[in-house]
């Protein structure tokens, strides 16, 4: 324990000099993902199907999150794949919806609060999302456009 209190510490005197908010960080720190079917955009559904718990699994929500980028000007008018709830320490949460895209293709996500800002992952988180949700897709129905 005395080691990571350590490391956090050295953590905040190396962000400082770069002005890094340090809380963020913090935050930004996930424990527990868990993920339901999602029926409609905007509602959000409770019934948890799957649950991540360990550090490797999580990571690959961080990183979704991570490598997300802002995009304008697109209306989604399907219903997402999957809803998210990604729990961090201390007890924060957000909610997330995931259109997963097919491989090698990118996805998109909002946040359940925010449902008019979208993100795009780019297509090596698609393809981890597709590896860790354990999503199969048949190769009669994947193909490019």
């Amino acid at each position: 324990m005395d080691k990571w209190i350590r490391l956090a510490g050295e953590i905040r005197k190396i962000t400082m000099a770069y002005k890094i908010d340090t809380e963020e960080l913090e935050r930004e720190e996930m424990e527990h993902v868990m993920v339901a079917e999602s029926s409609e955009r905007g509602t959000f559904n409770s019934e948890v199907a799957l649950e991540f718990h360990e550090l490797s699994q999580v990571r690959v929500f961080a990183e979704m999150l991570r490598s997300s980028e802002e995009i304008e000007g697109i209306e989604i008018e399907v219903a997402p794949d999957f809803d998210l709830t990604v729990q961090y320490k201390g007890g924060e949460y957000e909610r997330y919806q995931l259109w997963l895209g097919q491989p090698n293709r990118p996805s998109v996500i909002t946040k359940l609060e925010r449902t008019d800002v979208i993100w795009k992952l780019p297509e090596h988180t698609t393809n981890r999302l597709i590896d860790i949700l354990g999503v199969n897709y048949s190769p009669l129905i994947c193909f490019a456009n």
